[in-house]
């Protein structure tokens, strides 16, 4: 009995000689490494490859790209050939969104009348006190480009019309929201005894409804077609 006691005590107390148990871990520890040059390499592949197909098809892709070319100017339209029934010379009144309106209401009437706009004048004397001219809020080349299939428009009033040499303007303020027969029966007539007649006020001047089809389109026009801003002022 005592025999069989000690032979199973020295079984249980029986351990591995370290020269077993160091393979081991040295077996994990290569392992590891083997896995992390696998998967870095694998990753470096994948990243030339990948950059080198992206290469290949931008090379490609431009290789066989149409070239681009510069958008040509539209021409602007052949001038309206009519004959002038005198010359419209507006002063706007109020802040920039009732000028541009009122612009494009002139512009209608101008062309109702057949008459030879000038470039309107803008308010300097309102509460915002704004400076500005005509020229330095709107591309005034592309205003009188653009519209003058429809209306004649001039930079400015001719000298001989001026109060330097005597000529005494004729100015008047529109009835509000007047239609196109206060115009044709109330307006034109004058400009029979007088070439220029000065509007000095044009806020609301033309009456939004009543109006034919061809006034209406050609007031968007102006709004939307006629009236491009300056590059100065598209950078405020």
């Amino acid at each position: 009995m005592e025999i069989r006691s000690e032979s199973t005590l020295m079984r249980s107390d029986y351990k591995a000689p370290p020269s077993q148990a160091i393979p081991k871990a040295r077996l994990q520890v290569w392992f590891f490494r083997v896995c992390s040059c696998i998967l870095v390499w694998t990753c470096l592949i994948q990243l030339f490859w990948h950059s080198q197909i992206f290469t290949g098809l931008t090379n490609h892709i431009s290789r066989f790209s149409l070239p681009v070319e510069s958008v040509p100017l539209t021409p602007p339209p052949p001038p309206r050939n009519y004959t002038s029934n005198g010359i419209l010379l507006v002063s706007c009144n109020g802040g920039l969104n009732q000028m541009r309106a009122a612009i494009c209401d002139m512009v209608t009437v101008a062309r109702l009348l057949n008459l030879t706009l000038v470039v309107p004048e803008l308010d300097k004397k309102s509460f915002w006190a704004d400076t500005s001219d005509f020229e330095d809020i709107f591309d005034i080349k592309h205003f009188i480009d653009s519209l003058r299939d429809e209306v004649r428009i001039i930079r400015r009033l001719p000298k001989r019309y001026s109060k330097k040499y005597g000529f005494k303007l004729f100015e008047m303020p529109p009835v509000s929201w007047s239609n196109d027969k206060y115009y044709l029966q109330q307006v034109l007539p004058r400009f029979s005894k007088r070439k220029v007649i000065h509007f000095v006020r044009s806020d609301t001047r033309l009456a939004n409804n009543g109006l034919s089809l061809d006034l209406q389109r050609l007031r968007c026009r102006v709004n939307f077609q006629g009236l491009r801003f300056t590059p100065t002022w598209h950078e405020h």
